[in-house]
């Protein structure tokens, strides 16, 4: 696993901050096969989706609604949600969207990371943004191949992204509940 840290001014659209575009660029490259469920102003991935109307994106589901509407297998996701419950509720209100317990906790980005993770073909990809390296992780089936740290300066939290890729082997979880099986304590 590769770790760097860089210094970037922060952008509201993630994408556009330069060591991140950069980043994508490499691994994402035309964005064929590649989806987004929270993409904002990005059209990097070829299939994309975001809450706002005004968003480029051609689909303004939640994006439980969008991952539970895929069909298929995908070489990648970009994932970059708003990044803490305050963040969700300003997009909601701003949108004229109620929001609920679910869509403020933990629950609301495990749950979609779960959903999304059987359609990522086995050696794809999940690049997840955020305030911490939680990815999609090895319960999911993915294993960490790079962590970009991204200082902001001043009192500004760092945006880190987490390149993960899709390990050929099962899931973590699933492989230590078959190999567990029947074990007492």
């Amino acid at each position: 696993m590769e770790i760097n840290r860089i210094w970037a001014m922060p952008n509201k659209w993630t994408f556009q901050i330069p060591p991140i575009a950069e980043l994508l660029k490499e691994y994402v490259g035309d964005g064929t096969g590649w989806i987004d469920p929270f993409a904002g102003q990005s059209t990097m991935a070829q299939f994309r989706n975001d809450l706002d109307p005004s968003s480029p994106a051609p689909n303004h589901l939640t994006a439980e609604e969008w991952v539970n509407s895929l069909g298929g297998e995908y070489r990648g996701i970009l994932f970059d949600p708003p990044y803490s419950g305050r963040q969700v509720k300003e997009c909601y209100s701003h949108l004229n969207k109620k929001v609920h317990r679910d869509d403020t906790n933990a629950y609301f980005y495990g749950n979609i990371k779960r959903l999304i993770s059987p359609k990522i073909m086995k050696g794809g990809y999940a690049i997840s943004c955020g305030w911490n390296t939680n990815g999609f992780g090895r319960g999911n089936g993915f294993e960490i191949l790079e962590i970009l740290l991204v200082c902001h300066g001043s009192s500004h939290n760092d945006t880190i992204v987490v390149v993960e890729h899709k390990s050929v082997k099962e899931a973590g979880w699933k492989r230590w509940r078959v190999q567990n099986a029947g074990a007492t304590t």
